[in-house]
C-alpha cells in the first residue's frame, strides 16, 4: 500500500509539473506575439515620420508630407491655371439690342443706348466704330427735318419770326435754320419747322483733344480741338458768358485786333466763360492756325475749326453747361 501510494504522489507530481511547463511555454509564446506586433507598428510609424517643419496634408484619411504630394502631382498632371476673360459682355449684348433697334427702325433708341456707350468709354476698342454709327444716326435725329423724340414740330403762326420762335423755345434761331435747312429768316404761315428742345451740354477732354457736344446727356457730335500749353486750359465746370460773330480779340500782350486783322487768332466764332476766381478769360473759338487742332498750343483757351465752331455755336445757349476734364 505504501508503494502504491508513493507511485500515486509521483504521477500527480508529474502531472502538475507538465501543465506548469504548457502555461509557461504559452505565455512566452504570447508575450513574443505582443512584442512582434509592437515592432511592426513602430516600423510602421517610422515610414511615416514627418520633419517638424514639414506640411501636413490629410488626403481620405492618408497622411501624407507637402514633397510628397507634389512628387505625386508632378508625376500625374499639373493643376491648370484657369483663363479669364474680361469682357464687356453687358456692352457686348447692348450692341445687339442696338443692331435690332436699328433693323425695326428705333433709331431713337439705339442711338441713346450707343450714347452711353461712347460718352463713358465703356468699349475703348470700338469708340471709333460707335461713332461713325451716332454720327448717322444723328444725321436724321438731330441734323434733318426727320421727327424725333428730342424735337418738336411747330407750325408757323401769323406774326411769327424766328427769333420770337427761338426764344419760345430757349434755342437759336441759327439752329432752327441749320436743322431746317433754311437759308433765309423769311417764314410762312402753316410752314412746319423742327426745334430741338432740352438742354445742351458741352464736354471737354483735355487727354484726347476732343469736344462733345450733348442734348439731353445724348451725344450729337464730337469735335477735334486744340487747348492750352503747359496745361494752361483750366479744369471744372463753367457756364456760357457770351457768344459774338466775328470776335476782336484782345491780346495779353495788349493791343486790340478787330475780325480779320492778321494778329486777331479768334477766327470766325467766340464762346466766352464765365469769370470764376483766378479764371478770367477764357472761352472756345476758332482759329486761323488749323494746323494747331490736336495740339497743347493756346494760351489756355480750346481752338476749333472755324466750320466746327460756327455749328457749336448754333447749339449754345448762354445757360450752356462746359465740363473740362482732363
Amino acid at each position: 500500500m505504501k508503494i502504491i501510494k508513493i507511485i500515486q504522489n509521483s504521477l500527480i507530481l508529474f502531472i502538475v509539473l507538465y501543465q506548469w511547463s504548457l502555461f509557461r511555454n504559452s505565455v512566452t509564446a504570447f508575450s513574443a506575439e505582443i512584442a512582434g506586433t509592437i515592432t511592426s507598428q513602430n516600423r510602421e510609424l517610422t515610414t511615416v515620420s514627418i520633419k517638424p517643419d514639414d506640411v501636413v496634408i490629410y488626403k481620405k484619411d492618408i497622411v501624407v508630407s507637402s514633397d510628397e504630394l507634389k512628387k505625386q502631382t508632378t508625376d500625374t498632371e499639373e493643376f491648370k491655371t484657369i483663363e479669364k476673360h474680361p469682357g464687356n459682355k453687358q456692352e457686348i449684348l447692348n450692341l445687339e439690342i442696338v443692331n435690332n433697334y436699328v433693323k425695326e427702325g428705333r433709331k431713337f433708341e439705339a442711338r441713346n443706348i450707343l450714347s452711353d456707350i461712347f460718352i463713358n468709354k465703356k468699349i475703348p476698342e470700338k469708340q471709333k466704330v460707335i461713332k461713325d454709327t451716332l454720327d448717322k444716326l444723328n444725321e436724321e435725329l438731330i441734323f434733318s427735318l426727320a421727327p424725333s423724340a428730342d424735337a418738336t414740330i411747330y407750325n408757323v403762326q401769323p406774326g411769327d419770326i424766328l427769333a420770337k420762335i427761338a426764344k419760345k423755345f430757349n434755342t437759336n434761331y441759327e439752329l432752327i435754320m441749320r436743322i431746317n435747312g433754311k437759308s433765309s429768316s423769311k417764314l410762312n404761315v402753316g410752314e412746319k419747322l423742327k426745334i430741338l428742345t432740352g438742354k445742351m451740354k458741352i464736354l471737354v477732354d483735355k487727354s484726347d483733344f476732343t469736344l462733345t457736344l450733348i442734348h439731353n446727356d445724348h451725344y450729337v457730335k464730337q469735335y477735334r480741338i486744340c487747348i492750352g500749353k503747359d496745361n494752361k486750359t483750366p479744369e471744372g465746370t463753367f457756364e456760357v458768358k457770351n457768344k459774338m460773330k466775328e470776335p476782336a480779340w484782345y491780346s495779353p500782350q495788349g493791343g486790340v485786333f478787330p475780325y480779320g486783322h492778321k494778329e486777331n487768332i479768334l477766327g470766325t466764332r467766340w464762346i466766352g466763360f464765365k469769370d470764376k476766381p483766378n479764371l478770367v478769360g477764357f472761352g472756345i473759338h476758332g482759329t486761323t492756325l488749323p494746323e494747331s487742332i490736336g495740339t497743347a498750343s493756346s494760351n489756355g483757351c480750346v481752338r476749333m475749326l472755324n466750320s466746327d465752331v460756327e455749328e457749336l455755336y448754333d447749339f449754345v445757349t448762354l445757360d450752356t453747361e462746359i465740363i473740362i476734364q482732363g
